[in-house]
């Protein structure tokens, strides 16, 4: 028996050694709990109940009662802060919502969720979601601060590439000093469960809407010549006021001055989309029907936006505007 083969053999007596040391109680996990953290309890306020049915029928883990370092915590890390503390640093530690307005809002999440079919809500990136006092963004109205000091809308999204931030969100300003904020509400909740659920980096199954790019591919301000970027800056906002020349950004085929400024076509067109529905569901269509017969590549891309939705998300997003511009926050 040459040595290589004396090794193999001592090798596998080893292995039979340990297994018949172990019994099965030994080969036991000391930590299986794959559950929400920290874990959620049915009740017993009325705020705590949404919080478990929203657990219980989606698997999302929302919270209103975390602060400091508990409202940070992931199942797989920590949330990222340096921007927080940057931008806003008397939001740090974080400080859980009031009771008050953080009910009335997870009321309206929930009615949000119910309207729409329940495959594509438990399908989400988003699963957690924390309720905070304080406005961790740039103004009250949830803005994003963008270039050059100009304001584009934006949702309290705050998903990240980095893994521990994905698919959470920190909703701001549930505060009983401001209350409830119903169209800011509606068009954030719209807004970032379409734009996450549809981003093929985080959605997978979801096809890049070609055809809605192709309609304003090459208008995007990031995609302009250099000489074009110049007559888009004079063209695109009033410097005197701050205000967004929406005529100018409808001509181009936008909605909203966010994907024209911020994206272009090879990036996140699915987000650019995104805004179209949040647009769709969230003003009745008696007022965006004059922006529809008078801009074409706005008339465009809402068809194309209608398509795609009803046809990889069963969504009608007509038809939930009916639904969701009438209902009311209590």
């Amino acid at each position: 028996m040459n040595m290589k083969t004396k090794y193999g053999i001592m090798i596998l007596l080893g292995w039979l050694l340990l297994g018949s040391a172990c019994n099965e109680g030994d080969l036991t996990s000391e930590f299986t709990y794959n559950g929400p953290i920290p874990a959620i309890a049915d009740g017993p306020s009325e705020a705590q109940k949404i919080c478990y049915e929203l657990y219980q029928k989606y698997d999302h883990h929302v919270y209103y009662t975390l602060s400091g370092d508990e409202a940070l915590h992931t199942n797989v890390g920590i949330t990222q802060t340096n921007m927080i503390a940057y931008n806003y640093p008397d939001a740090l530690p974080l400080v859980a919502a009031d009771e008050k307005t953080a009910e009335s809002f997870l009321k309206l999440l929930q009615t949000f969720y119910n309207a729409l079919p329940e495959t594509i809500v438990k399908t989400t990136v988003i699963k957690r979601q924390v309720l905070i006092k304080e406005n961790i963004w740039f103004d009250e109205l949830g803005r994003y601060m963008g270039y050059f000091g100009m304001m584009v809308p934006t949702p309290n999204l705050s998903i990240g590439y980095a893994e521990e931030m994905q698919g959470i969100i920190y909703w701001g300003g549930m505060n009983d000093a401001i209350g409830v904020q119903p169209e800011l509400w509606k068009y954030s909740l719209a807004n970032s469960f379409f734009k996450a659920r549809t981003i093929s980096y985080y959605a997978l199954d979801m096809p890049s809407p070609d055809a809605f790019i192709l309609v304003s591919k090459g208008k995007y301000f990031n995609e302009m010549s250099y000489e074009e970027q110049g007559d888009a800056m004079m063209e695109m906002l009033d410097w005197m006021t701050g205000e967004w020349n929406m005529d100018y950004i409808r001509s181009l085929g936008f909605v909203d001055p966010y994907p024209f400024f911020m994206l272009q076509s090879n990036y996140m067109p699915n987000e650019d989309m995104a805004t179209y529905a949040a647009w769709i569901v969230c003003n009745p269509l008696e007022e965006r029907q004059e922006i529809l017969d008078n801009y074409p590549l706005v008339k465009k891309r809402y068809d194309l936006t209608l398509e795609y939705y009803k046809k990889n998300l069963g969504v009608d997003l007509e038809e939930f505007c009916e639904f969701w511009v009438n209902v009311t926050i209590e």
